[in-house]
């Protein structure tokens, strides 16, 4: 491939004028013009973008962090990341870490050295302590609630849809719930905790939590631990219907089930659920990282009981074969 440098050394120019009779930028004469883009078009030379970029000061490449996204959580961030950045000139780079604090060290490193203008985490292992460290090579947005105000943030108040869901919970006598998690430490993990002990009065015991709910398989294999409650709060519908897929091939009596995010498939089963609007969150996560504005910005949950709508009978059939 050829280089500037390459350039230079064939035609006997220098590299500041090749680059501005590539450029067309300053002064250049037309003869030695022609002769450099007439050489340029014979070796095929190909300017190095990233180079540009760097060179005019900015990169456009907005990198978001990510675990995985086998959950809706973080595919739905995204999605709304992606739809707000159709509409700028911005590039996303996605940026897998599975929770490694060396690997998300490293992203923060590439943000030091201007390879992005900013950085969104949908989920972090690093410290606040870490980020502020970082803050002044670009915005730095998170997808949770931060413990300092200095941080930018766009996130879901969950804790709203929450308590209404554990409030009607209680209102059905369902005092035995099972519920389930991507990991045991983590921001959902920490709040659903919480509201359950507001209202409840009393801290969820250890055999009610179940870890390694990621996928929507996960919920199936997780059926045969569940058979003990009279509730099951799962953190998506995907996983929800997969815990009703199970009870339904046991042809044993159902728990109460409630999902997250508003899936269709917790719509064709009128599973209840907690609308956490992520899109919104990823699409506000955005708007901070290209306005580089330190705000927190809260989106609110909210529970939906039900979703039942009558459509056709294909609708059902399909889904039903895609869980199977």
């Amino acid at each position: 491939m050829t280089s500037l440098s390459d350039l230079s050394k064939l035609s006997g120019y220098s590299k500041a004028t090749i680059s501005r009779a590539l450029s067309g930028n300053g002064y250049v004469s037309k003869e030695t013009r022609k002769i450099i883009l007439d050489l340029a078009k014979e070796l095929d030379y190909t300017p190095n973008a990233i180079a540009q970029d760097l060179s005019a000061g900015t990169t456009k490449n907005i990198g978001v962090v990510l675990p995985y996204v086998k959950h809706p959580f973080f595919g739905q961030i995204l999605e709304g990341i992606l739809d707000k950045s159709f509409e700028t000139g911005y590039k996303i780079v996605i940026l897998p870490s599975n929770y490694d604090q060396n690997l998300e060290i490293q992203y923060l490193e590439q943000l030091r050295k201007k390879a992005f203008e900013a950085l969104i985490f949908t989920s972090r292992e690093v410290s606040e302590q870490t980020v502020h460290k970082y803050q002044k090579y670009g915005p730095i947005i998170l997808c949770h609630k931060p413990k300092s105000k200095k941080i930018a943030a766009s996130y879901a108040e969950r804790k709203i849809g929450y308590r209404k869901a554990l409030e009607w919970l209680q209102e059905q006598n369902c005092n035995n719930i099972g519920f389930l998690f991507a990991r045991y430490k983590s921001p959902t993990t920490s709040v659903t905790l919480q509201t359950y002990k507001e209202i409840y009065e009393e801290k969820v015991r250890d055999e009610q939590i179940k870890t390694g709910a990621v996928s929507s398989a996960d919920g199936y294999k997780l059926g045969p631990q569940l058979t003990q409650f009279d509730a099951i709060f799962a953190n998506s519908d995907d996983i929800a219907a997969n815990v009703w897929r199970w009870f339904e091939q046991q042809k044993i009596p159902k728990p109460v089930i409630i999902g997250q995010e508003s899936l269709i498939s917790g719509q064709v089963l009128n599973i209840p659920t907690v609308n956490n609007h992520f899109q919104q969150v990823g699409r506000c996560a955005f708007e901070l990282a290209i306005s580089k504005e330190i705000q927190q910005l809260a989106i609110k949950s909210e529970f939906i009981l039900n979703r039942y709508k009558k459509g056709p009978r294909g609708l059902f059939y399909l889904f039903i074969h895609h869980i199977s």
